[in-house]
């Protein structure tokens, strides 16, 4: 048997490597819950294929835009096209009031959507929506002219998930 003094160095040296390894444990999970510092606090595309959720507003950037385009999924919009929307879930639109755009859209996931411009009583704007589709792969394209009354654009059939803001200048 271990002299005295022995057991209590084991029993130490147990509990100095208990105490660390549930200190190792406690920031190992501290960081992946993230603090106000990390990236936790960003706010994180729904979509698989979308890298933000914020695009460029800024009124330059869209200067010389008159095409839009998207790919339509149940979880929301992938903006495509111009840069400004580039890999953006349900980006704010900046638009130039006045000026003519075409917006084209491909169904991504075979579900029935469309695409529609609403004003702030959720009313459809001068007939600006397309028709609708379910078929994968097909697109739909819609001219307009660029009003104040328009607030978003949806989905008429998932307008709680594919939805985005319209800004005008």
């Amino acid at each position: 048997m271990a002299p005295n003094g022995a057991n209590r160095r084991g029993a130490n040296r147990r509990t100095v490597l208990s105490t660390v390894a549930g200190a190792v444990a406690t920031v190992s999970v501290a960081g992946c819950l993230g603090g106000a510092d990390s990236e936790a606090d960003e706010p994180e595309p729904g979509l698989d294929q979308a890298t933000a959720v914020e695009g460029d507003t800024d009124p330059e950037a869209w200067r010389d835009v008159e095409s839009l385009r998207f790919d339509g999924y149940v979880g929301g919009w992938l903006g495509l096209e111009p840069s400004a929307i580039e890999g953006v879930e349900n980006p704010t639109l900046v638009l130039v009031e006045g000026r003519e755009y075409e917006v084209t859209w491909e169904n991504k996931d075979g579900i029935h959507h469309n695409f529609a411009f609403w004003d702030e009583n959720r009313d459809v704007v001068e007939d600006y929506s397309t028709d609708g589709t379910d078929v994968e792969g097909e697109r739909e394209t819609l001219v307009f002219e660029a009003t104040a009354e328009m607030d978003t654009y949806r989905c008429e059939y998932q307008p709680a998930g594919q939805k985005g803001s319209v800004e005008l200048i």
